[in-house]
C-alpha cells in the first residue's frame, strides 16, 4: 500500500450548517470549501473545514434516501470516512479488493485548474468507509471541479491542531483480531501494539495498527464478554455497532490548545483528585507547570522513546458517542496507557452525572 496519512475525516451530520458554526466556533476551523447540487454533489450539502494540518468534511442531506440521511438515523452524527492519502489510489484500491474489502466507489478522476485528485473508496465496517485519496498538488483545491474554494480574509491558524494523530475504533466484543487482520490485509497496515486493560469491573482489549511512518494509527479495544458493562457498551449501543470512537487531534502547543478550546466552550475532562501528586512517583516531569496540568486536566505518561500529554474532550453529539483528544508528542510513541485508571474514572463521574446519556469510554487505551 503506498497510503500514508490522513487526508481527511468525514462526519455525516444532521444539519451541516449547525455542524460547521460548532467546529469553527470551538475549535477554530474555518470553511475552505463548500459542494452541492449545483457543484454536482446530488442530494447532499458538504462543507470542508480547515484548521493547521487537519481537515474535516461536514455532509448532510437534502432529502430522506441519501446515505448521510440513513447514517444520522441509525448512527446520529459521526464519522462516515477515514480518507488516507495516497500515492497511488488506483493501485491501493485494486489491492484493498484483491484483499477482500468491499468496493463502495471506483477509481475517478478529479481535475481542473485547481489541480488533480484521483478517489477511490472501500467498506471497512458498519457504515465506516476509508477513500484512497491520490493528489497531484497537495495545497491545491480540495476536490477540483466539485468543491468550490471558500475565500476566508483570515488563514486558519497553523500552530494549533498539526494533525490527526490517530483514531480510535470501538468494536463488538470478540471481533477485534478479525478487524486488526482485515487492516492488516486489505490496508497494509501493520500490527504493532497489544494491551489487556481491566479497570474497576470493565476489561477490554486493545490493539494498534500503523503504516510504516505512524502517519496512520487506527487504535482498536473491544469490551471483554466477562466484564461489566460499561462505557464501550455504552458507545456501541449509542451509535448502533462500531465506529471511531474518538479523534486525537495533535499539537505542538498543547497548553494554548486547551486553553483556547475551554475559553471557546469545548468541555474537557478532569482528572481526580490524586491524580497530579503521583506524576513524580511514576517518573514523568514534562516541561510543564503541575498546577497547569490540574488546572486543565491534561494527563501525562511516558514510554520507552520519551513522554506525551493529552487531554480528553466530552462528547457534544447527543448520543454521546464520539469525542476528541489533544495531544502533545514529547517523543513518545504509544497512547497514554499509564492514564488509563485516571481516565476511566473522569468518565465514570461523567457517565454517574448524566445517567440518561450513553458515553464513550476514554479509557480504552492502547500502550506498548
Amino acid at each position: 500500500m503506498t497510503a500514508h496519512s490522513i487526508d481527511h475525516v468525514e462526519f455525516f451530520v444532521g444539519d451541516v450548517n449547525q455542524a460547521s458554526h460548532y467546529y469553527c466556533a470551538t475549535y477554530g476551523f474555518q470553511v475552505v470549501a463548500e459542494a452541492g447540487p449545483l457543484t454536482g454533489l446530488a442530494g447532499a450539502r458538504s462543507l470542508v473545514l480547515a484548521h493547521g494540518g487537519v481537515r474535516l468534511v461536514l455532509t448532510s442531506a437534502l432529502h430522506a434516501d441519501h446515505a448521510a440521511s440513513h447514517f444520522v438515523r441509525r448512527h446520529g452524527d459521526g464519522v462516515r470516512d477515514v480518507a488516507l492519502r495516497s500515492t497511488d489510489a488506483v493501485g491501493d484500491f485494486e489491492r484493498a479488493v484483491a484483499a477482500g474489502a468491499d468496493a463502495v466507489a471506483t477509481p475517478e478522476t478529479f481535475e481542473d485548474g485547481g489541480g488533480r485528485v484521483v478517489r477511490a473508496t472501500v467498506a471497512a465496517t458498519n457504515d465506516l468507509v476509508h477513500t484512497f485519496v491520490e493528489r497531484d498538488d497537495p495545497s491545491g483545491d480540495f476536490l477540483p471541479g466539485r468543491y468550490l474554494p471558500v475565500i476566508d480574509e483570515v488563514a486558519p491558524d497553523p500552530g494549533l491542531l498539526r494533525s490527526v494523530d490517530h483514531l480510535a475504533l470501538c468494536l463488538r466484543p470478540g471481533s477485534l483480531d478479525a478487524m486488526v487482520d482485515f487492516y492488516r490485509r486489505a490496508l497494509g497496515l501493520q500490527h504493532t501494539y497489544d494491551e489487556y486493560i481491566v479497570v474497576g469491573g470493565q476489561a477490554m482489549a486493545s490493539k494498534v495498527v500503523q503504516d510504516e511512518t505512524r502517519g496512520i494509527t487506527f487504535t482498536m479495544v473491544e469490551p471483554d464478554p466477562v466484564g461489566d458493562r460499561g462505557q464501550l457498551h455504552d458507545f456501541l449501543d449509542g451509535f448502533d455497532g462500531p465506529g471511531v470512537q474518538h479523534v486525537a487531534y495533535g499539537t505542538d502547543e498543547i497548553v494554548r490548545a486547551a486553553r483556547e478550546l475551554r475559553g471557546s466552550g469545548v468541555q474537557l475532562l478532569s482528572a481526580p483528585a490524586g491524580y497530579y501528586a503521583t506524576l513524580a512517583e511514576r517518573g514523568i516531569e514534562v516541561d510543564i507547570d503541575p498546577a497547569v496540568l490540574e488546572e486543565l486536566g491534561l494527563l501525562a505518561d511516558r514510554d520507552e522513546w520519551g513522554q506525551l500529554v493529552q487531554v480528553f474532550t466530552r462528547s457534544p453529539y447527543a448520543r454521546r458517542t464520539v469525542f476528541f483528544e489533544l495531544i502533545q508528542r514529547l517523543q513518545a510513541r504509544t497512547f497514554g496507557s499509564g492514564n488509563i485508571k485516571a481516565l476511566y474514572e473522569a468518565k465514570e463521574r461523567e457517565r454517574a452525572a448524566d445517567p440518561q446519556a450513553a458515553v464513550p469510554v476514554g479509557a480504552a487505551r492502547t500502550g506498548a
